[in-house]
């Protein structure tokens, strides 16, 4: 059952693992074949042409015109033989000095070209160059499994399959015969032992027909070896640990100098494997790590020799795999201080082994032209190294701080040492070296210093590295140090959460906003891509600016201040550093920093609504507040010097604009807040006072207009009306709602038009119609609208405040409360305002009457007419009375009169003057 089992699993291995891989390689060696069955025949035609052009030298004679690409003639390839015949009669012409010599003719020759005949096959093709293609050497690929599996697919991968499978089948046998018990353990492990023998001398004798093949026998013969001495040790303990270890070393010595002899990748690598296992396969558990180093370093020290002859890349990631994957293993787990100094002269040793003397082997054996570095064996042994270093040195206080430095000032020798000795590789070897030794040289400053320090060392370092890769116009360096800054700032932000003294505070972040300045500043001339060099530009200045936003905020927050003080002191910074900037600017012809210096409106603007939500008053904070007298006349500065350089109108009307509020929000609110605090019964006052001071802004606005002082000259229209529009608004709310007030302040006697109230309503409706003036005048659109509509608003506004006067004469004098059901039941105030109104109505009348103005006689006539119908609603509901009489009669009157002095005026006839004579006679 078990025989049939073995069948099976045999047979379904071949179907699924053993076809599917012949296939691939058949596959692979036909496409082969025709790429160098295309390049041979691409070749004898640049030589065919090379041999016509001298033949055309040697005779004197003109080569012909050749043909053009859209009429090219088919060319004539000959043969092998004929090619060789025809440069056999051309031996004597000596050739050129830059012809190009034509690569060696491979096996595919034999079956592209049949040899009896020499027919001449016309195929067409191109105009070919003056010189052929070189093909590009490939780049190496930098993990282990990828060159395993191209070793396996190399070579004849049917034979590695067959010795693998070979392997199965002899542990299955060796198993049959131990369940049967059929031969004793002794006669079994030497009949393997003889097999592989054979096997290897088998090998050996057909490494000449057979090369490949002999190879793989070989490297089967080898892995029975190490098998059988492992289950002679292991399994049955037939032979002691020495000897074993002794034999399994004698093999892989052997082994790998047959591979040298023959030059056999595979059998070096099979070597290799065996003797890295070794020690793990035979350990006991109790052996040293001196004498494990010991063996290991021994192996190193033998591909090392290998790479003088043979520079097999595989051969070298398999010796770093191992050394420092099993150290790795072992340090985690058994590593104590005690075992220091052996694991460092281990660890020293495979570094410049793997890392060093293997890498300037494979570059020693490159051909000429080549540039191919081998990318694992350059950074792997380093790095990995490395973390190794600071598991052994980690518990002194700067172990891995100096280690790190070690590492840096090493790889910085060995990139000095590449470009003296490999002056066509040395670029890139020593840039690579100088990536390396920067990398560890930074790692050694967080490992050694504090965090704040560290900010600032990577900083600095940064900012160098940066300005290195600018010299050298290295994109790739300048990024690398645009990246350090970010990680300095990373640092920085690790110390802050730590905690920060103001002066470490302080000096950190000042590093840092000066030195991503100067990156910002830098990157602006890298030769890069300029959308790209903008943004990485852009991002570091405005990164830097914050940062120094953020150092002043700290320092002023920081300092033993009173309270509130801090905020003025980050005030007065912000001011300086402005100007601060606006030098640097111009100086360096930096467009970008130039536009920061507009920050210092936000920042006054963050300033007003502290003081303003903190105290409610600017003047609370007392002397602080002179630094307004910085900040203003700095601003007001700016919008004189660089307003002009913005690019959009907008942003300097804006600018303007919210200056101009933020000062008038400011003072109007400090005469609010004083305002609201006076006593009770000065109502009117605190009225008064705010539509003066309204009134003022805009007057005296408009009085800087007249006189063209700037910058209210230099934007009428922003200053003149946008600006003064929420003062309008406030000051016509404050018309509308103050006249409801009884206008006595308390210990004063009321006096009409000449009290608070209606002194400030006077002064803010002459700003109100001043400011209609300016619009009607500055804006020609609305010219025909406010013709009309700002005498009627005047009227409006006079009619309501010249009632509200009466109304508060009548109250004061004749000792009636000011209650609406009080004033609403007088009767002298009913009679008052119907005679009032009867008489305003009449003047409205005749002036419209005598001037023309039909529009004008019917408002008159409607306000006649509400004059009556309050007579009849109001005034007679109360019943009789003096003063009913009185106003029925006077009211009566006064419409006689107007009867007669103001008939209604005739309509307007086109081309006519209206004839008044003959209207008032009709009447």
């Amino acid at each position: 059952m078990d025989g049939l089992i073995f069948i099976a699993g045999l047979a379904l291995f071949l179907c699924l693992v053993v076809l599917p891989i012949s296939v691939v390689v058949s596959l692979g060696r036909g496409n082969r074949n025709q790429r160098e069955i295309a390049q041979l025949t691409l070749t004898i035609t640049q030589l065919q042409k090379q041999v016509d052009d001298l033949r055309f030298e040697e005779t004197g004679r003109s080569r012909p015109t050749p043909t053009p690409v859209s009429q090219a003639q088919p060319v004539a390839v000959k043969t092998r033989h004929d090619f060789a015949a025809h440069a056999a009669q051309q031996s004597t012409v000596k050739p050129a000095a830059d012809m190009a010599a034509p690569p060696p003719v491979i096996s595919p020759w034999e079956s592209a070209v049949p040899k009896p005949a020499a027919p001449v096959t016309t195929i067409p093709h191109p105009p070919i160059a003056d010189k052929p293609a070189i093909d590009k050497p490939q780049q190496p690929k930098n993990d282990l499994l990828s060159g395993l599996v191209g070793w396996f697919m190399q070579g004849n991968p049917l034979a590695k399959l067959g010795v693998l499978l070979l392997f199965f089948g002899l542990a299955y046998l060796m198993k049959y015969t131990v369940e049967r018990d059929m031969l004793p353990i002794e006669f079994r492990l030497m009949g393997a032992a003889v097999a592989s023998g054979v096997l290897l001398w088998f090998g050996w004798r057909l490494r000449v027909k057979q090369t490949m093949y002999a190879l793989i026998l070989q490297g089967g013969a080898v892995g029975a070896l190490y098998i059988t001495v492992f289950g002679a040790f292991r399994l049955y303990q037939l032979l002691p640990h020495m000897l074993a270890f002794g034999l399994m070393l004698v093999i892989c010595a052997a082994s790998v100098g047959l591979a040298v002899l023959q030059r056999a990748l595979s059998l070096a690598m099979l070597a290799s494997i065996g003797g890295y296992l070794s020690p793990l396969l035979l350990s006991t558990g109790g052996g040293s790590y001196i004498a494990l180093f010991s063996y290991y370093l021994l192996l190193s020290l033998g591909i090392l020799a290998i790479s003088v002859w043979q520079p097999w890349r595989p051969l070298n990631l398999l010796g770093f795999v191992f050394s420092f994957g099993v150290a790795g293993l072992w340090g985690i787990n058994n590593y104590l201080p005690e075992y220091y100094l052996g694991c460092q002269l281990f660890l020293i040793a495979n570094i410049v082994i793997f890392g060093v003397l293997c890498l300037a082997l494979t570059l020693r054996a490159q051909l000429p032209g080549e540039k191919i570095i081998d990318g694992a064996l350059l950074f792997g042994p380093p790095l990995i190294g490395f973390g190794m270093q600071y598991l052994i040195v980690r518990h002194w206080e700067f172990g891995p701080a100096f280690s790190a430095l070690g590492f840096g000032l090493a790889y910085l020798l060995l990139a000095w040492a590449a470009l003296k000795r490999y002056p066509s590789l040395g670029r890139m070897l020593a840039v690579s070296g100088l990536a390396l030794g920067g990398v560890f040289t930074t790692l050694a400053i967080p490992l050694a210093l504090s965090a704040e320090w560290t900010s600032m060392a990577w900083a600095l370092e940064g900012l160098g590295i940066l300005w290195l890769g600018r010299e050298q116009k290295q994109i790739r360096m300048s990024l690398s140090g645009s990246g350090l800054l970010v990680l300095a700032l990373a640092s920085a932000l690790v110390a802050l959460g730590a905690g920060m003294t103001t002066l470490s505070f302080t000096l950190v972040f000042a590093v840092l906003a000066l030195t991503w300045l100067a990156v910002a500043f830098l990157w602006r001339d890298l030769e890069s891509d300029a959308a790209f060099r903008q943004v990485v530009s852009r991002s570091f200045l405005a990164g830097g600016i914050l940062l120094w936003l953020v150092c002043l905020l700290g320092f002023a927050g920081r300092l033993p201040l009173n309270y509130g003080y801090g905020a003025f002191l980050t005030m007065a910074l912000l001011t300086l550093s402005v100007v601060l900037w606006r030098w640097a600017a111009q100086r360096l012809a930096w467009l970008e920093l130039r536009y920061s210096i507009w920050l210092l409106w936000p920042g006054m603007l963050a300033m007003l609504m502290f003081q303003l939500i903190d105290l409610d008053s600017l003047l609370a904070f007392g002397w602080p507040n002179l630094v307004w007298l910085l900040a203003l006349p700095v601003a007001y500065w700016l919008l004189k010097r660089e307003a002009g350089t913005l690019p959009l109108l907008r942003l300097q009307q804006g600018l303007h604009l919210s200056l101009f509020w933020m000062v008038v929000f400011a003072l109007g609110y400090e005469v609010f807040w004083r305002t609201m605090r006076l006593p009770w019964g000065m109502d009117e006052w605190r009225l008064g006072l705010q539509m003066g001071f309204i009134s003022l802004i805009i007057l005296a606005t408009h009085g800087a207009l007249r006189k063209g002082c700037w910058p209210f000259a230099e934007h009428r229209q922003l200053y003149g009306a946008i600006a003064l529009a929420p003062l309008a608004a406030l000051a016509l709310l404050l018309l509308l709602v103050g006249n409801v007030f009884d206008g006595v302040s308390l210990g004063w006697h009321y006096l009409p038009l000449l009290n608070p109230l209606e002194e400030g309503a006077g002064f803010a409706l002459l700003a109100l119609v001043t400011l209609g003036l300016f619009v009607r005048r500055e804006y020609p659109q609305f010219a025909v609208l406010l013709k009309q509509a700002l005498p009627l608003f005047t009227i409006a506004v006079l009619f309501w405040w010249g009632n509200g006067a009466v109304l508060r004469a009548l109250a004061y004098y004749a000792d009636i409360a000011w209650r609406a059901d009080t004033l609403w039941g007088s009767r002298l105030v009913q009679t008052t305002f119907a005679l009032l109104w009867m008489l305003i109505a009449q003047i409205v009348m005749v002036w419209s009457t005598r001037c023309g103005q039909r529009e004008v006689w019917f408002g008159g006539a409607a306000l006649l007419g509400i004059v009556i119908v309050k007579l009849m609603l109001v005034d007679s509901a109360r019943g009789g009375g003096l003063a009913r009489a009185i106003a029925f009669i006077g009211v009566a009157i006064l419409v006689l009169i107007v009867g007669y002095f103001s008939p209604l005026p005739p309509k307007a006839v086109r081309g006519k003057e209206p004839n008044v004579a003959s209207e008032r006679g009709n009447v």
